[in-house]
């Protein structure tokens, strides 16, 4: 009997550890489970907007844009930020380069030509064989051009600097000019789409995506999803900050004005500051739609002192709405527009954004599409500001034009899945639009 007793209490006794065990188990699990990917990256109701139909719309012009484009063209920036190297450094480097170049190793040759280009970004010797290198090996005039007229910058008498310079100048013109040529064409062809019922679809989708890429230039962490969850309930987006909220409201409200200004035929003082003033309204209301008086400085560049300020927007404006820069291709002229306005820095904050709603207004008047810089590209964005900073502007203007190709690709795209391909269709056969066009 007494055997029995035992054995019954061991089994009671295993069956409550492992209740014990099981019900641990349980809690932990439940508090400490991962959450759903919508969760984490969401956080909010999302399921309160229902149209399937836009959502894929979305997602595929999203897509069309983070395609890598096919281009001959090396990607090539110089970084201005002095990280200076000795004499012996980088002449042995210079000189390690040329003698890969001429064996034939042209991997090797690069890494160091990007090397030596970054210890002694003002050495015109380093800038001038680098250009010759690119232009030789990769056929890239274009940069190498670029090289040149940098060399040029910080030696003006800099001989194979200005022979090479000297070649390659008409045919940069060209390419330039046939880039322009390119643009106008794929407008021309979208301009015949435009009647579709669905390009409204694609133009609301796009939308967001601007709002999301301009913002997030600045810093701004929601995704698309929140912000057109925002915009759409006007509800709060849990987990992001209050001025992450009020830059896109205030970005959406700017787009609203300039919509209006489309209309209108002189861009102003008064319109300028109405662009920022809702730009900024909701993040620094008291700062917003007036000039800074204060010192301010970006990065390596110091703009024009606070008091010059009125009378620079005030030449501005005269060349903004003058017959010169109005007979310019557009692309050219929006492009300009953008680089002086941001060059004369007349905020505190919020000149990025102003400058680049400007740059859409001339172009939308031009009956171009609004073009969007994506995150993805805030380096190149920025380094052709800095070089055209340095007295070279074509950069930029070129940044500008490619941007603007590919915001019409990403609307032909749209416009031609939507209206021939079909929603239903698979992703790989819809992106083969743009490569048919």
């Amino acid at each position: 009997m007494n055997i029995l007793v035992i054995i019954i209490s061991v089994l009671l006794s295993v069956i409550c550890v492992l209740l014990a065990l099981l019900q641990h188990y349980y809690f932990i699990n439940k508090l400490y489970k991962r959450p759903s990917i919508n969760k984490v990256v969401q956080n909010y109701p999302i399921q309160t907007i229902d149209n399937q139909e836009e959502d894929m719309v979305l997602y595929d012009l999203n897509s069309v844009l983070s395609q890598p484009k096919k281009t001959d063209r090396v990607e090539f920036i110089v970084k201005n930020d002095k990280v200076m190297g000795t004499d012996s450094e980088v002449y042995n480097t210079l000189q390690a380069a040329i003698a890969f170049k001429l064996s034939g190793k042209s991997h090797k040759a690069m890494k160091l030509f990007e090397h030596a280009a970054a210890i002694a970004p003002e050495n015109a010797d380093v800038l001038n064989r680098y250009g010759e290198f690119l232009e030789q090996q990769h056929h890239d005039v274009v940069t190498a051009d670029e090289l040149y007229v940098k060399a040029l910058t910080y030696s003006p008498d800099h001989k194979a600097a200005l022979m090479n310079r000297q070649r390659t100048a008409p045919l940069v013109e060209g390419l330039d000019y046939q880039l322009f040529r390119t643009i106008d064409s794929r407008k021309d062809f979208l301009k015949k789409r435009m009647k579709l019922d669905s390009f409204d679809t694609v133009k609301k989708q796009a939308y967001y995506l601007h709002i999301y890429h301009t913002v997030g230039i600045e810093g701004n962490t929601m995704t698309v999803e929140q912000l057109r969850y925002l915009l759409e309930t006007g509800q709060v987006v849990s987990g992001k900050s209050l001025v992450e909220h009020n830059e896109v409201l205030g970005l959406e409200k700017a787009m609203q004005y300039i919509k209006l200004l489309v209309r209108t035929d002189y861009i102003g003082i008064k319109e300028i500051l109405g662009i920022h003033r809702r730009v900024m309204g909701h993040v620094d209301p008291i700062a917003s739609g007036v000039f800074r008086d204060e010192k301010v400085f970006v990065g390596s560049h110091i703009p024009p002192p606070h008091d010059q300020v009125p009378a620079l927007m005030e030449s501005y404006v005269e060349w903004l709405n003058s017959e010169e820069a109005q007979s310019m291709h557009p692309v050219r002229y929006a492009a300009l527009a953008h680089y002086k306005l941001v060059d004369i820095h007349p905020f505190v904050d919020g000149n990025g954004r102003t400058s680049r709603l400007i740059m859409n207004l001339i172009l939308l008047k031009a009956g171009y599409p609004p073009i969007m810089v994506l995150k993805e590209q805030r380096e190149k964005y920025y380094d052709a500001l800095k070089t055209a900073n340095m007295g070279d502007v074509r950069p930029f203007v070129r940044f500008v034009a490619q941007c603007t190709l590919q915001i019409l690709d990403m609307y032909i795209y749209g416009t031609r899945f939507l209206s021939i391909d079909g929603i239903t269709e698979g992703k790989e056969n819809r992106l083969l639009t743009i490569a048919e066009f």
